[in-house]
């Protein structure tokens, strides 16, 4: 008897009355010991370690994808590079893009901002282009799309579907007169692949065909999934075609 008398003593010494009248005021204490009393042993170490680290300052982690550290492997010149587009997403394009999410539109007034990096077509050669590492240009998708996919899509399609059919596959006169204008978004691309029957189908299955005319080229098919209000220059891909249709 005496023993739990003792324990009891040492309880309430323990106890802060002050917190333990607050705490009253605020729930049933009553109801409370009594759920609590209830608790399995797990659930109330649970419970005391939730309590623990609520006052605790939780740091956000620094955003990086980069597990295998690749950008470790570009050049002082090239992560420069890599750091001022950086720099810009945060700055131009972070603070903006969910209000232009929300209503379902594009930034058009950031086109001369992303020109001003000169980075479109970076890894290609001559044409206003910087002919840089096919790796950086990777880092670039990467850090435009680290603030927003959308940025990163836009991009994609002019420096690299757009600009990268006519590299590859157009004529030098059709290289001379558009990859300068696109590399600088003077001239702004997009890519007609996609058709209503077969998708994407470019390994095989597309519909879309053209024929060589007397005054020009007879195309004929169908494309979805294209936006028209920027396009100077579309480029459609069908059987044995491609053909820049300004």
């Amino acid at each position: 008897m005496l023993d739990k008398i003792k324990k009891t003593i040492e309880l309430i010494q323990s106890i802060d009355i002050e917190a333990l009248q607050k705490l009253n005021e605020k729930v049933d204490l009553k109801q409370l010991m009594n759920s609590v009393s209830s608790l399995s042993e797990d659930q109330l170490k649970g419970i005391v370690h939730l309590l623990k680290s609520a006052n605790k300052k939780h740091e956000v982690p620094s955003i990086d994808a980069d597990f295998y550290d690749i950008s470790d492997r570009l050049s002082d010149e090239e992560r420069t590079i890599q750091l001022k587009v950086r720099a810009f997403m945060e700055r131009e394009i972070a603070p903006i893009v969910n209000e232009y999410w929300l209503h379902d539109e594009f930034p058009k007034e950031i086109i001369p901002k992303i020109a001003e990096l000169n980075i479109c077509g970076i890894n290609f050669k001559g044409y206003g282009c910087a002919g840089k590492s096919f790796l950086l240009e990777g880092i670039i998708a990467c850090e435009l799309a680290r603030v927003d996919a959308s940025i990163a899509t836009f991009f994609g399609v002019q420096s690299g579907l757009c600009m990268g059919s006519i590299y590859h596959c157009g004529s030098e006169e059709q290289k001379q007169e558009w990859l300068p204008q696109l590399q600088q978004f003077k001239k702004i691309g997009a890519f007609g692949l996609t058709e209503p029957e077969v998708g994407s189908g470019a390994a095989g299955g597309l519909t879309t065909t053209c024929e060589k005319t007397a005054d020009g080229w007879k195309l004929n098919g169908q494309k979805n999934g294209l936006e028209m209000p920027l396009l100077p220059i579309l480029l459609l891909f069908g059987l044995e075609m491609l053909q820049i249709i300004r």
